[in-house]
Formats: structure tokens, C-alpha cells, sequence
């Protein structure tokens, strides 16, 4: 069975716990948290798959790790992947989680860069103005981008939105090469 596979029925068997429990919304935010760590820390995802470290410390190192920042059934089920030995497969898991929960429920993870700190307004306005253009739920991660000069530039999957002063500038700049801006 391939680690895609693997992956994809812990996820939904965490899923189906989860909605047993009602408490879908705590592990979601759990997962999502699991996930950003593991992003941010290599060294995380490293120990996970390292057959050195004893199951037992794994264990510890997770509930003293997350202590307060995963909810109990997040923590059990990470505990349950190290006794399976499955503890390397925490990352592609929670990948699959997410995925899983998306299709569920409709929703989309769009990426914004932008020059500056978007205020929680914006970030809410953006939000919205995107799921009204593309129909689906918006999930946005926002980041600032010190080469951006002003605007945004949006990521939705594969499709990209720029609306950057410097991609505008650039359009300005190839019309005025062209000519076209004269033909206007």
C-alpha cells in the first residue's frame, strides 16, 4: 500500500473519530497547528521518522511539545502513529487530513503576499471578495513580501492573481515597448 494511501485512511479515520466525538473543530484547529509546526521545524519532522528515538520519548516529547496547543484527541492519535510505528508518516497524515477536510467542506487554502501587514479587516474583506469570485469557502494565510512595492499577489491553487505595483509597472513598461499604450 502506497504512503498516499496510508496517509489518506488515517486521515479519515481521525476524521470519523473526530465527528464521533463532535469535537471536528478542535482537531482542525490541531491539525492545522501540527502542520505549520512541522513546516517551520525541520528537525520535528526529522525526529518523527528517526528509528533511533525510542517510542516512549516520542510520546513525551509530543505531549510536552504541544502541551495546551493540541487538543486530546490530536495528541492520542499522534501517540497512537508512534506506537504503530507510523510516527514518520505524521506529515503526509496530516496533509491528507487537511485535504480531506477541505473537500468536505468546500474550502480553499489561498496564499496572499503583500507589502505590508494585512489589517484582520482586509484579511476578512479579501477573504470574502475571493470566495464570491472563485464559489468555494477561503481558508487565507497571509505573509508580507519586502520585494513586493504595494498590491498583492494571490495564490489559488494553480492560478495567481498579481495585482502588485510592480507587475503593473511591468505591464505598463511592455505596453509602452510595444506600443499598444499608444493605440488605446
Amino acid at each position: 500500500m502506497s504512503q498516499a494511501s496510508i496517509a489518506r485512511r488515517y486521515a479519515a479515520a481521525l476524521q470519523a473519530e473526530a465527528e464521533a466525538q463532535g469535537v471536528t473543530s478542535a482537531v482542525d484547529a490541531s491539525i492545522d497547528t501540527l502542520r505549520d509546526t512541522l513546516a517551520q521545524s525541520r528537525d520535528l519532522a526529522v525526529f518523527f521518522s528517526s528509528p533511533v528515538v525510542s517510542a516512549s520519548k516520542k510520546k513525551s516529547i509530543v505531549s510536552q511539545l504541544f502541551a495546551g496547543k493540541l487538543d486530546d484527541l490530536t495528541v492520542r492519535f499522534v501517540h497512537l502513529l508512534v506506537d504503530k510505528s507510523r510516527a514518520e508518516d505524521v506529515p503526509a497524515i496530516v496533509t491528507a487530513y487537511r485535504q480531506l477536510r477541505d473537500e468536505q467542506t468546500n474550502t480553499v487554502e489561498v496564499h496572499a503576499r503583500s507589502a505590508f501587514p494585512l489589517s484582520d479587516d482586509e484579511q476578512q474583506r479579501l477573504a470574502k471578495a475571493l470566495e464570491a469570485k472563485i464559489g468555494q469557502n477561503v481558508r487565507l494565510k497571509t505573509s508580507v513580501d519586502d520585494t513586493l512595492i504595494g498590491g498583492l499577489v494571490v495564490r489559488v491553487g494553480d492560478t495567481v492573481y498579481d495585482s502588485s505595483v510592480r507587475n503593473r509597472l511591468e505591464s505598463l513598461r511592455e505596453r509602452l515597448e510595444s506600443g499598444s499604450f499608444l493605440n488605446n
